[in-house]
């Protein structure tokens, strides 16, 4: 054999534990990676309720998300909720998040709240 190409015993020995640590790893990953699907489906499956409350965004407070020219489009609405005080909560975290932005608090054609840097 030439030389550099005899691998050490220990060398060997701690590439296969490397191997088997990895092996152990994959195994884990795969156990989370199905639990998490599961986890994930069955919250999908609770959005199908019929049940669940909506909100009605005719009459809910929204937070919206202008564009930068002209601020004449509504980029999206980032939440809506049926209560003022979560809607000035989440206006708060809104402006936080998008210091730089304009953004309104609105209930129908009525702004409620204005942030426009």
């Amino acid at each position: 054999m030439g030389q550099g190409s005899e691998i050490e015993p220990e060398g060997q020995i701690y590439t296969l534990n490397l191997l088997e640590r990895l092996h152990e790893a994959l195994r884990d990953f795969g156990k989370t990676k199905d639990e998490l699907y599961w986890r994930i489906d069955a919250l999908l499956r609770e959005l199908r309720n019929p049940n669940l409350h909506e909100v009605e965004l005719t009459t809910a407070y929204q937070i919206e998300l202008w564009d930068r020219y002209g601020n004449s489009h509504l980029r999206m609405v980032i939440a809506a909720t049926s209560s003022i005080t979560i809607a000035h909560a989440a206006f708060d975290a809104a402006v936080k998040q998008y210091a730089a932005e304009h953004l309104t608090l609105r209930k129908g054609a009525m702004v409620l709240r204005d942030h426009n840097p």
